[in-house]
């Protein structure tokens, strides 16, 4: 990487299992955060998480010790909302999903509803799903129809499982899952590893991929999403991935990270040295 472009270093961090596990920070996750807000490093916590509103997640990183606030998050309900404003403008759209989905599309101005009678009354132009724990056999009934009638099928993260107070829960790529054995329709995958979620973290910070370093734990969304936007890939030993199964996610997912480091320690000492190279 040459000076020009090392003065301009950007990253997109993932949360969980990268700085978190459950409830409780990661070590040295506070200090990397502390380290890029000193160095003037511009970031954003990019998240598949569907279900916290921006402030939410803000709120959450906080209450355990690292530095937040909500406009360095992006979700995947965010980049979604967002896809289907320049894709479907003024169609209606039908919502299986939790509060941070419905509120990143009301600011997004769609015309949303989550009211099962309606979605069988109304011109329903796209549905988007994300996770959502209140789930019912009506909401999938009524989703599959308007699928089935020729609404566009938008899926917020492709997530099969996820980390829960009772191990590991269905995630939005189960219901994703359901909806898709019943239409025989593909979804538009937004959240990581697809490119559209990093196209909008790209968008958001105004810079191009060769500027960008993906942080993250996971080979099969983090760094496969980095790598199909062509930013540059940091794997951390924090969560998914381990010394033990790289071999195995790295076959899995068809990529190679650019850095490997066993913890965040490591990561923010790079930093550091990546910025100081420039001074």
């Amino acid at each position: 990487m040459n000076k020009e472009t090392q003065q301009r270093l950007r990253a997109f961090i993932d949360l969980d299992g990268t700085l978190y596990h459950g409830s409780t920070m990661i070590e040295g996750a506070n200090e990397l955060i502390a380290t890029l807000n000193q160095l003037n490093v511009p970031y954003l916590f990019v998240t598949n998480n569907s279900s916290r509103t921006p402030e939410a997640v803000a709120k959450f990183l906080n209450s355990i010790g690292i530095d937040a606030r909500d406009d360095h998050v992006l979700t995947s309900a965010q980049a979604a909302a967002s896809y289907i404003q320049k894709h479907y403008t003024k169609q209606k759209v039908f919502v299986i999903g939790e509060e941070g989905l419905q509120q990143a599309l009301s600011d997004s101005g769609a015309n949303w509803t989550d009211c099962v009678e309606e979605a069988w009354t109304t011109d329903i132009g796209v549905v988007v799903q994300g996770i959502d724990r209140q789930l019912s056999y009506a909401k999938l009934e009524a989703a599959s129809a308007a699928i089935l009638r020729g609404a566009a099928f938008v899926l917020t993260n492709p997530d099969l499982m996820l980390p829960s107070d009772k191990g590991i829960s269905p995630g939005a790529g189960t219901i994703g899952a359901a909806l898709q054995a019943a239409t025989g329709v593909d979804p538009v995958v937004i959240g990581k590893p697809s490119h559209i979620i990093m196209n909008a973290a790209l968008e958001r910070l105004g810079c191009s991929a060769e500027e960008a370093i993906v942080i993250g734990d996971n080979m099969l969304t983090d760094m496969k999403a980095g790598a199909q936007v062509g930013c540059r890939t940091a794997l951390v030993y924090t969560g998914v991935t381990t010394p033990n199964n790289f071999a195995s996610y790295k076959e899995k997912s068809g990529v190679i990270p650019d850095l490997v480091f066993h913890n965040l320690q490591e990561i923010r000492q790079w930093i550091i040295e990546e910025v100081s190279a420039t001074i």
